[in-house]
């Protein structure tokens, strides 16, 4: 095999072969920056290139810095020259192993790689280019089976290549619910990190934003029945059976979905779902991507409660009939039974009291510093879980005002004023409520549980809800003299110069 030789070359006689280079994206301030510095250093690092047509030759390494030197005006560049045999295979593998390739990029140059070398195997593909695993191969190579507005987003860094497991999950079902993920975590500024530890609460966001070209998004949750059924009548009648399952639910019927229908859509490959595992327990968030099918299953699921709740009846009935069955009883039988009811009654409030006493010593034996440190997490969850479930507003009525996590902004191009618009949509109240939730389950210490809740209710006393039409406000602050009082310094850190006119 012929060794490289090295040489200096016409600049005019150094070519780009389209596709052999993986790079396909060429930051021009980076351009700039090494124009710049070749301008005043000249090309330090030599090209490396294979002979090609007549006398000219095929870059293999350093395109960049051959587009860079053409634009600073070089006449020559120093060049190191390979034996053309091999030579795709040599280009990829020396540009895998830079450090300025993008993933997306990356991806695609070890398929080339595999291709051109015939390698069967991701611990090939490792073992060719060196100083990487197979199961870093493996990563980068599923990232080319996402949909192409998500590798975009990976392309250009806004979304973490650790991302890709839960949006492969997502783009299997729906690939336009993978791309607006992307988007929107674009929009809130959402990276890194916390793009994978927040898909949840992006894949919650994302059914509520607004796209171009939306795609179908209907919660497992709670299934409206008036967006499902289109046909008036229909629409009616199944509204009609489910206020007659329950006379006291809300005014807008919604349909809960049991496993059997989440199975129904799931196995019909409509259900989006993502669970999180928060140690001890899981949530999961799950969507309906046929609208069709969702209002088959709301059906399916009033008819189910239907046949259980003729079940209860039927049963109910029975036990009735039975009951009337038995013989009346005599004034000496009726007075025994109160007797004996009054004897387990007097037996039952021993127990209790004998219970209630044990219960207070052993409180007071386990007081101490090991109990606090132990439990002092879970009891401050569950205190303040206590005082927003009797107050399930007071997150939407602060919180939902000054955190990002809770708006989605679409800025929109006047046509008449050529000005830009800011429209802002506000998660609504049982969201913010399950956002608050989430994060106290999150936390890691009491003071951290405790400064969530603070939080919420400082939020609640000092935002300014003129900000929403009258129609859209939570009204849900919960005020109390002694609270702000303990509270003050704390208010005060926060409170901005303008002064409130008048309290919520």
């Amino acid at each position: 095999m012929s060794q490289p030789s090295t040489a200096v070359l016409d600049i005019e006689k150094i070519d780009v072969e389209d596709g052999l280079n993986p790079r396909t994206r060429f930051d021009e301030d980076g351009l700039a920056e090494l124009e710049a510095s070749i301008r005043q250093d000249g090309l330090v690092t030599a090209l490396t290139v294979v002979p090609a047509k007549g006398d000219h030759y095929t870059v293999i390494a350093g395109e960049r810095r051959l587009i860079a030197a053409k634009r600073a005006g070089l006449k020559e560049a120093p060049v190191v020259i390979r034996p053309a045999k091999g030579s795709r295979a040599a280009t990829l593998v020396e540009n895998l192993i830079r450090e300025d390739l993008d993933p997306i990029d990356t991806a695609q140059g070890l398929a080339d790689l595999a291709a051109a070398e015939n390698l069967a195997t991701h611990q090939q593909i490792a073992d060719r280019i060196g100083k990487k695993s197979a199961s870093w191969v493996s990563q980068h190579l599923r990232l080319l089976k996402l949909p192409e507005g998500v590798q975009g987003s990976i392309a250009r860094g806004e979304v973490p290549v650790e991302a890709e497991r839960d949006l492969r999950n997502v783009a299997e079902v729906s690939p336009r619910i993978a791309e607006c993920i992307c988007e929107l975590a674009k929009r809130r500024e959402v990276k890194g990190v916390d793009f994978v530890r927040r898909f949840d609460e992006l894949l919650l966001a994302t059914s509520e934003a607004r796209f171009e070209n939306p795609p179908t998004m209907i919660p497992t949750a709670g299934l409206l029945i008036s967006q499902l059924i289109s046909e008036p009548k229909k629409r009616r009648e199944l509204g009609d059976r489910h206020r007659a399952l329950h006379p006291y639910g809300p005014e807008e019927p919604a349909v809960r979905l049991s496993e059997a229908e989440i199975d129904a859509a799931r196995a019909a490959g409509c259900l989006v779902e993502h669970t999180v595992d928060h140690g001890g327990w899981s949530s999961v968030t799950g969507f309906i991507t046929d609208a069709e099918l969702a209002a088959d299953l709301a059906e399916r699921a009033v008819e189910r409660e239907e046949r259980q709740a003729a079940k209860r009846k039927k049963e109910e009935e029975a036990r009735a009939k039975a009951a009337g069955r038995g013989r009346a009883e005599t004034p000496e039988e009726e007075s025994e039974a109160r007797k004996k009811a009054h004897r387990e009654r007097q037996e039952r409030q021993a127990e209790a009291r004998s219970w209630n006493q044990e219960l207070g010593s052993k409180m007071l034996q386990r007081r101490g510093g090991s109990s606090r440190k132990e439990h002092a997490l879970a009891r401050a969850r569950a205190l303040v879980f206590l005082f927003l479930r009797d107050n399930p507003k007071l997150a939407a009525s602060g919180l939902r005002l000054t955190m990002d996590q809770l708006q989605d902004v679409e800025v929109k191009q006047l046509k008449t004023t050529g000005k830009a618009k800011e429209k802002v949509s506000y998660a609504a109240p049982e969201d913010c409520a399950t956002y608050i939730e989430k994060r106290i389950l999150e936390a890691r210490s009491a003071n951290e549980v405790l400064e969530l809740g603070g939080d919420a209710v400082i939020a609640a006393w000092l935002a300014d809800e003129e900000e929403l039409p009258q129609s859209k406000r939570a009204y849900g602050s919960v005020y109390d003299p002694q609270a702000e009082k303990l509270l003050s310094a704390d208010i005060k850190s926060v409170r901005p110069r303008r002064r409130r006119k008048s309290r919520k």
